[in-house]
């Protein structure tokens, strides 16, 4: 199954909330992890990225909390594209977006990791274990 069909099924079944935030999540861990931070910087990065995930940390305080704003942006049109028409299309829109909406450097760390199958692949799997 993929990613975008399992996604209808989980928002379907009201599960949706999980699937997307976890996905949301999962891709912005992508994009960190290609920016080269240091583990504690990283750490804290995706510790803000999951705040304003959840809502909760939608106040931007300091330099990690707007790196993991930009982070989060960057993954949501990816995820929302992918859930709606696949990888060609997320990629396709964070190229759109990119420079307009979109922290340029940013979608350009998403472009590049999200060019190998492999990051589809595992992006499907994960939502299939989640699934089960």
């Amino acid at each position: 199954m993929s990613g975008s069909t399992q996604f209808i099924l989980a928002e379907e079944s009201g599960s949706g909330f999980f699937a997307t935030h976890s996905r949301i999540s999962w891709i912005g861990s992508k994009i960190i992890q290609s920016t080269g931070l240091d583990e504690a910087r990283a750490d804290s990065v995706h510790k803000a990225m999951w705040l304003r995930i959840l809502g909760s940390g939608t106040h931007v305080q300091n330099e990690t909390d707007q790196l993991a704003a930009k982070i989060v942006a960057v993954a949501t049109v990816a995820e929302k594209a992918s859930a709606a028409g696949g990888s060609n299309a997320a990629m396709v829109a964070v190229m759109r977006e990119s420079g307009a909406s979109l922290d340029p450097l940013l979608a350009q760390n998403f472009l590049r990791v999200a060019a190998s199958p492999v990051f589809w692949l595992a992006l499907d799997a994960a939502g299939d274990a989640r699934a089960s």
